[in-house]
């Protein structure tokens, strides 16, 4: 075996030794990116409350449903209970949702967000009431005002929402749970909305249901049923979980390479040929890559053109006519890059100038006074259109 390729295999395998080091030994991050999905075990997303929501709903019949609103009640007209819970309500299909609840089903929804449509369809304003700078250390206080919870509080940490409701229809509208933010402002967060035959109950703080809350919190396990016990028991119900779970039926955490990451040692092997893979893949591809021959771009022969031009006009010797030109195009050149009008090149033009370009007020002045001299006299000479040419020179310059 040549030296060479003893050497390259060396550093190889040292490398896929440290990296298989770092790897096995840095401390992993967690990740709060609030997806709320079910097949997931990040803190806040919903594969415990996915796999538990039969005891939290023990009296109902429970269909996880993939397709939108829209597709579901276009091809279902019965009724039923709507339950949607995510951190954000696009494309929710609103208004078909709030049609079936006023033909008499029922709408849930846990969500940070809701669109004006559907504010201003049930009547309550949807605003931020923090007063004060959200740390990690920050909580909401949660709480019911059903006679079951009694006085408890769930704690909730960290703190994603600060918005709730600040106006509400009291002739439609029952407040069902409060939040005491950080700062000690109390405000309503759970509310029921009766709209035509049904009702619309809305919550703002999804969280309750992650699996941070539901592993981790005093009271959330609790908590997260009680909100649900509102919902009537004699109707089914129809999750919508589009988005946020690969299988309706029963959501589990899967993946191409799940099993592989599963055990480590099937994870380092998997790593270490990864690595040395793409190590020689890289080595390899640097011994035998092919000479590229060198394309030689276009000349640009913009610039001789115009030198061309330029000589024949200075050959003529119609001075004027060049003076002219440069006039024309130094006046265009401004409008296009400082947006004045040049029609007049008087002091309150030159003003402007100065204001906008911040060059030096005497050499504007001499340029301008160049310019209406040249007008009204209309002929140049060399020295003139010298001097001319140094003046722009300079105020594009500096």
């Amino acid at each position: 075996m040549d030296k060479t390729i003893k050497i390259y295999l060396a550093a190889i395998l040292l490398v896929v030794l440290v990296i298989f080091i770092i790897d096995t030994f840095r401390v992993k991050p967690v990740d709060w990116t609030p997806s709320y999905s079910l097949d997931h075990k990040k803190p806040l997303d919903l594969y415990v409350f996915g796999h538990e929501i039969n005891k939290f709903m023990p009296e109902h019949k429970i269909n996880r449903e993939l397709t939108t609103p829209y597709e579901y009640i276009y091809e279902n007209h019965q009724k039923s209970v709507y339950v949607i819970i995510n951190r954000f309500m696009f494309d929710t299909s609103d208004t078909i949702l709030l049609n079936e609840v006023a033909a008499g089903s029922h709408l849930f929804i846990s969500s940070e967000n809701f669109f004006k449509n559907i504010q201003d369809s049930l009547g309550f304003e949807y605003e931020d009431i923090s007063s004060v700078i959200l740390s990690k250390e920050s909580t909401l206080k949660l709480s019911l005002t059903n006679k079951t919870w009694a006085n408890k509080q769930l704690i909730l940490k960290p703190v994603n929402n600060t918005y709730a409701f600040v106006k509400m229809n009291a002739a439609t509208t029952t407040i069902l749970g409060t939040q005491t933010m950080p700062d000690g402002i109390v405000a309503p967060n759970f509310i029921r909305v009766k709209y035509g035959k049904g009702y619309v109950y809305i919550h703002n703080q999804p969280q309750i249901f992650s699996n941070v809350s539901l592993l981790y919190e005093k009271h959330a396990s609790e908590y997260a049923a009680q909100v649900l016990s509102y919902i009537p028991k004699n109707l089914p119900v129809v999750w919508f979980v589009g988005g946020q779970t690969i299988n309706a039926d029963m959501p589990i955490a899967v993946s191409p390479l799940s099993i592989i990451f599963r055990y480590p040692a099937l994870r380092a092997s998997w790593l270490i040929m990864l690595y040395g893979l793409l190590l020689y893949i890289l080595f390899n591809a640097k011994r035998r890559q092919r000479i590229i021959p060198e394309i030689k771009p276009l000349r640009n022969t913009t610039v001789e053109f115009v030198q061309t031009i330029g000589n024949l006009y200075f050959q003529e010797g119609n001075t004027a006519n060049i003076v002219e030109k440069k006039i024309v195009y130094f006046l265009d050149r401004i409008r296009n890059r400082y947006y004045l009008d040049t029609s007049f090149t008087d002091e309150r033009f030159a003003e402007k100038l100065q204001s906008k370009s911040g060059k030096d007020e005497k050499l504007i002045n001499e340029i301008l006074s160049f310019i209406r001299r040249f007008r009204q006299q209309k002929t140049a000479s060399r020295a003139d259109l010298m001097h001319l040419n140094k003046l722009i020179e300079e105020f594009w310059e500096k």
